[in-house]
Order: C-alpha cells, then structure tokens, then sequence
C-alpha cells in the first residue's frame, strides 16, 4: 500500500515537473516570436530609414564642397598626362581628398560591392554643373514589398529652383534591395535624365 501512495506521488511529482517544462518551454517560444517580430521591424525601419537617408542627401544639391574637391582634381589633370603620371595624379592629395569626401558622403548607405560601383558612376551626378540652381526632395513614401521582403519601392519629388527662383517639381519612383539590414543592395529610379537635363541647361 505504501509503495502504491509512493508511486502515486512520484507520478504525480513528475506530472506537475512536466506540466511545468511546457508551460516554461511554451512561453520561451513565445517570447521568441515576440523578439523575432520586433526584429524584423526594427529591421524594415532601419532599411527604409537608410533609403530615405540616401536619397534625402543625394537629391539635395548641388554639394559645393564636392564641387570644389573635383575642380582641385580636375585642374591637374590633362590629356596629355603619362600613364605615370596619371598614377600619381590618383595617388595625389587632390585625388585622394575627393574620393575619401565620396566615401564619407555615400558609403555608410550601401554595402560594399554596391558602394565601389556607385562611386564610379552616380556618386554627386546632381551636384556636376556650375550652373546656379538648387534641388531638394520632399513627399519621399517607401514601402516593403509584400512578398520580396528585401525588396521596398519608392515615390518622391525633388522640386529644382533655378537661379531666379523659378520652381519645378520632378517626380520619382524607383525601388532599392537591401540585403543587409540598414545597407542598400542596389538602388534604381525611374527617368532620371529629366533632372540631369535640366540641372544641364
């Protein structure tokens, strides 16, 4: 009799410890989903955070410490240079001043493969002419693509104000991977030349 009570209390014991570990193992499991959401929305944030960032600082124009960095290059440079002195010409205060402001300006936006590429190709495309005028973006809406979670489209307006005060509004949309929680993958807008063409006049 005794060792049936026994057993009955240890099986009891054992069924309130189990009970117990689910309970436990229950609410961990929970409690993990719950830091998993909000990680992956601190994650969409931070990736259209840096999104609105980058075209924040790159349709805001045109950069003049940019432009004087590039004329001080520039100035040095000519046609007839060797392939000597090209290298010191890239190797030279003046060179190495542009491209380190270029990185400073950009890198923090992309990952590292992207960042090399856009440096060479559409790093300050807005900030080249020397004509008078000033361009800023505004109404800027991003959004997560429902299904490609890396993937968010974009719309906004970057209003040109020539010399004499003079106003247009361009319209864009485009859309940017970001791979890398907070660091564009690649980044694309729609008809660009409008701006360029006009920032040109």
């Amino acid at each position: 009799m005794n060792v049936f009570i026994g057993n009955k209390l240890l099986l009891g014991l054992l069924l309130v410890l189990v009970s117990c570990l689910l309970i436990v193992g229950c609410s961990e499991n929970d409690k993990t989903k719950t830091v998993e959401a909000k990680k992956s929305t601190q994650s969409v944030a931070k990736d259209e955070a840096v999104i609105q960032a980058f075209i924040e600082k790159h349709f805001n124009g045109p950069d003049k410490k940019y432009r004087e960095l590039w004329n001080a290059a520039m100035e040095i440079q000519t046609a007839e240079m060797s392939e000597e002195d090209y290298n010191a010409w890239m190797n030279g205060p003046e060179y190495t001043a542009l491209t380190d402001y270029t990185s400073d300006t950009y890198a923090l936006y992309f990952t590292e493969n992207t960042y090399d590429a856009f440096s060479k190709t559409e790093a300050f495309a807005y900030s080249f002419s020397d004509q008078a005028y000033k361009i800023t973006p505004s109404a800027i809406e991003i959004k997560q693509n429902e299904i490609e979670k890396t993937l968010y489209n974009f719309t906004f307006h970057v209003i040109y104000e020539n010399e004499t005060g003079e106003k247009e509004t361009f319209e864009y949309e485009g859309e940017a991977i970001v791979p890398i929680e907070g660091k564009i993958g690649k980044i694309q807008f729609n008809d660009q030349e409008g701006l360029l063409q006009k920032i040109a006049e």
